[in-house]
């Protein structure tokens, strides 16, 4: 009986069997009975025999007395037993259940459409609500189960079951919702990857139609707005299809957990379609990148133009500057000025060539330009001609101070050498003139002043040379006053030199005279001790004569004083 695993029916069988047994061994009537039958077998029969039959009889009712502990553990026992098949006949059915929702949550689907999945969620739906259902009745079980077990004789296949039933419930409850939870996914899934591919297409459209939207514009401050719009429109749209894209790609992954192969494949065509869709993205974002580009060179040449414009006025004040400002440089100064104005206006030539370029390549060309557009062209042409028109100027004016630097040069040159000769031309003509002592010193004052005098005329030269090299110059007001004011000088000294050459010419004239005078006398003088100077002797004309030659002398001394 132990050594066999009995159902509950079979089980009871042996167990009532069992009891009848043990109920028969309990009753009195029964060994009085076998002490009757044993009197009247042995009534017959030697003493000793009889005696010897009692002995044994006593002896088995005696062993009998001492099972019966064993009989009733034993007995105690075969109820437990009962109870533990009794209490798994009970489980069988609710295994058998749990095992049907299990096979069910846990069976592979593969739904190919959206009704599919519904007919499953109702299956299942139904399945949960079953199991909620049974979920008295279950606990019920458990409880009994657990309540047994707290019999230590209990045997081992009890906790078995008592496990099984309590965790396959749990386990099947998780698995039935977790298989709803699929098939509530699969079904969002077929629903949202119908609905995003309807949305992605729309959304791809209005990218499209928003790329045939993306301009350029060439008032700098709209080209900015629209720009800031396209961007924010680029970025809208890029998230709205690379998100409906990942929803759908998710969705394509929920769904692969269940749908059929063939079905699958033909997911996956139209998903790789749909990607190559999506190229209008990298579209958008690469015109948009190209007007990014565009607003940003445009806004560096407004800000070129703009630089230059502003440069131009400050040249022009420059040149003016110079201008009015060239009595009071020098020369080189003037030609410095100039060309570092020059070279200032060079480097901004540089710039409106590629400014130039700039605008061949960033506005458009040919007869029909945009309002917008023409007004850049015509700021560029006005700057390139007004930066051209005053490189042709500045050019002119440092050709001209270059003339300049020449005439100042020859201007300077005479002017140093003059200077020194008028300091010490202005020193002798204060000094006056030696008196001389006699007709040979009178001779050589007058050598000396006419020197002095050529020597004049000759520095005037000089002057005059230098005078005509700074008129030369593009202005020479400072140079006028100085020459001005030397000539000034000049002519004092040259007033002086006329009067010297004056007073010592006639200073010669009349100590020549005397003289002659004197020596025309003395001859005659000698002449008188002849016969011929008795024929010719006059008292008359030797009176006459002393006075000249009185009158003479006179004069001679007067003209030396006044020396």
């Amino acid at each position: 009986m132990a050594d066999k695993v009995y159902t509950s029916a079979e089980f009871k069988r042996e167990r009532d069997n069992f009891h009848a047994l043990c109920k028969d061994l309990e009753r009195v009537e029964v060994k009085k009975w076998l002490a009757q039958i044993l009197e009247i077998l042995m009534a017959e029969r030697a003493k000793d025999q009889r005696n010897n039959e009692m002995t044994l009889l006593d002896n088995l009712i005696k062993k009998h007395e001492e099972l019966i502990p064993t009989v009733s553990k034993t007995v105690e026992m075969v109820d437990l037993y009962w109870k533990c098949y009794a209490y798994g006949d009970e489980l069988k059915p609710h295994i058998e259940f749990l095992d049907g929702i299990m096979l069910s949550s846990t069976r592979e689907i593969a739904p190919s459409c959206v009704e599919n999945v519904d007919e499953l969620i109702e299956r299942q739906e139904k399945s949960l609500v079953q199991l909620d259902t049974k979920r008295n009745v279950v606990n019920d079980l458990i409880e009994k189960g657990q309540k047994i077990l707290e019999n230590p004789d209990k045997p081992m296949f009890l906790e078995k079951h008592v496990q099984q039933i309590e965790e396959g419930w749990d386990l099947t409850k998780t698995k039935a919702q977790e298989r709803l939870k699929l098939l509530n996914d699969t079904k969002e899934a077929w629903v949202g990857y119908a609905e995003n591919n309807e949305v992605i297409l729309n959304e791809i459209e209005k990218g499209i139609e928003e790329i045939k939207k993306v301009k350029k514009k060439f008032n700098l401050e709209s080209a900015f707005d629209d720009l800031a719009k396209r961007q924010k429109i680029f970025n809208d749209t890029r998230n709205s299809i690379m998100g409906l894209y990942q929803q759908i790609q998710h969705n394509v992954e929920v769904m692969s957990l269940t749908i059929p192969e063939d079905k699958k494949k033909n997911i996956i065509k139209e998903v790789k379609a749909l990607e190559e869709k999506l190229v209008v993205v990298e579209q958008f974002k690469e015109k948009v990148d190209i007007i990014d580009g565009f607003c940003n060179e445009l806004k560096s040449f407004d800000g070129s133009l703009k630089t230059v414009d502003a440069w131009m006025t400050g040249a022009a004040k420059e040149l003016e500057n110079i201008r009015n400002a060239s009595d009071k440089m020098a020369p080189e100064d003037r030609v410095a000025r100039t060309m570092d104005l020059q070279e200032d206006i060079a480097a901004k030539v540089e710039i409106i060539k590629k400014n130039i370029e700039t605008e061949l390549a960033l506005l458009p060309q040919g007869d029909k330009v945009p309002q917008d557009a023409q007004e850049f062209k015509d700021e560029m042409n006005r700057i390139t001609k007004y930066v051209s028109d005053l490189q042709e100027k500045v050019k002119k004016e440092c050709d001209n101070f270059s003339e300049d630097v020449k005439y100042w040069a020859e201007y300077k040159t005479g002017i140093k050498e003059f200077t020194p000769w008028l300091v010490s031309a202005e020193s002798s003509s204060t000094e006056g003139l030696a008196k001389p002592s006699d007709l040979g010193e009178a001779k050589a004052l007058s050598e000396k002043t006419h020197g002095f005098a050529n020597t004049c005329a000759d520095h005037l030269k000089v002057l005059d040379a230098a005078n005509a090299a700074a008129i030369k110059m593009t202005t020479h007001k400072d140079a006028d006053a100085e020459v001005a004011a030397m000539k000034e000088r000049y002519m004092k000294i040259k007033a002086v030199a006329d009067a010297w050459v004056k007073k010592v010419d006639t200073l010669v004239k009349e100590w020549a005279l005397l003289d002659n005078t004197v020596t025309e006398l003395n001859a005659w003088v000698a002449k008188d001790k002849t016969q011929e100077g008795e024929n010719q002797f006059s008292l008359e004309k030797m009176e006459s004569t002393l006075g000249e030659l009185k009158t003479i002398f006179k004069e001679k001394e007067k003209l030396v004083e006044q020396l």
